[in-house]
């Protein structure tokens, strides 16, 4: 699976997207990636107010990894 993500929106959604078809809980994730249950509330919700260092404990507790590569097309400034 490969899912390009350029918004942080797109991130918390796709991170609550995941979960639920792995069938994890809020609170399973959590004590994958060794925090609570409202630190992945707070995560896909708001993944911009997360440091980088919990979206990679999640990412590692999902199985998954980032790949950086050159866009396809050019996005405008409020699309950020």
């Amino acid at each position: 699976m490969e899912s390009p993500i350029v918004t942080l929106h797109q991130l918390g959604y796709l991170l609550q997207e995941i979960r639920g078809q792995r069938g994890l809980t809020q609170r399973q994730l959590g004590l994958r990636a060794g925090f609570g249950q409202s630190a992945i509330s707070a995560l896909e919700s708001n993944p911009g107010s997360a440091k980088m260092e919990r979206i990679f404990q999640l990412l590692a507790a999902l199985d998954l990894e980032i790949v950086l590569r050159e866009r396809k097309h050019h996005l405008a400034e409020h699309e950020w």
